[in-house]
This record gives structure tokens, C-alpha cells and sequence, in this order.
């Protein structure tokens, strides 16, 4: 049996730097992220926001260009002093999921 961490993670995490747009009712913000999986995104640079935050995701996908769009919710913050969060998708749509998963399978190989 697997810890708990490891059972919630179930795609696998690929490291890439691409910009992604994070839009609640405050406004947006930019994030640089440092990997990306069908699940989600961490950000390792980000001034986070509150776990359980639900947020607009927006990003576009090294060359393509057009943007893959859904809502996500902040999941995990390690250490709010160094910065950093995983966020969580939560409604990919069918398409943007097969992008995101054959993006993500390339990078892998």
C-alpha cells in the first residue's frame, strides 16, 4: 500500500517552465511553473495562494496556441516562507486533457 500522497497522484509529472495565469476574484496573477501533469501544476516560485482557493487556470501549451482553460484549486503550499504551490485541475475539458496528456507523455520519452 502506497502513502496517501502517492495514491492522490496519479499522472505522472513532467518538469517544464511555461507561464500559467491564475484568476480569482482579486484579480490574476502569472506564475512560472516547474512541472506539469494532467492533475496539475506546481509553481516553485509563487507567492502562494490559501490552500482550498479555487482559482481560473489558463495556459498554453509550447507550441500551440491555443490556451487550455479550467478551474483549479490551490492543494498544497510546503513552505509559505520559500514560496511555492500545487494547484490542482479540476475541469479539463476531454480535448484539452488529451493535449495535456500527449504533451506530457512526449516530454516524458
Amino acid at each position: 500500500m502506497g502513502d496517501a500522497k502517492s495514491d492522490r497522484r496519479r499522472a505522472s509529472r513532467v518538469p517544464v517552465a511555461i507561464t500559467v495565469e491564475l484568476k480569482n476574484e482579486h484579480g490574476f496573477s502569472l506564475h512560472a511553473s516547474s512541472n506539469l501533469s494532467v492533475g496539475g501544476a506546481f509553481f516553485d516560485r509563487s507567492i502562494p495562494h490559501p490552500v482550498g482557493e479555487k482559482v481560473t487556470v489558463t495556459f498554453t501549451l509550447p507550441g500551440e496556441s491555443k490556451a487550455i482553460v479550467c478551474q483549479g484549486e490551490v492543494v498544497n503550499v510546503p513552505d509559505a516562507k520559500r514560496f511555492g504551490m500545487g494547484v490542482r485541475f479540476l475541469d479539463l475539458a476531454g480535448p484539452d486533457k488529451a493535449r495535456l496528456e500527449a504533451f506530457t507523455h512526449l516530454q516524458e520519452a
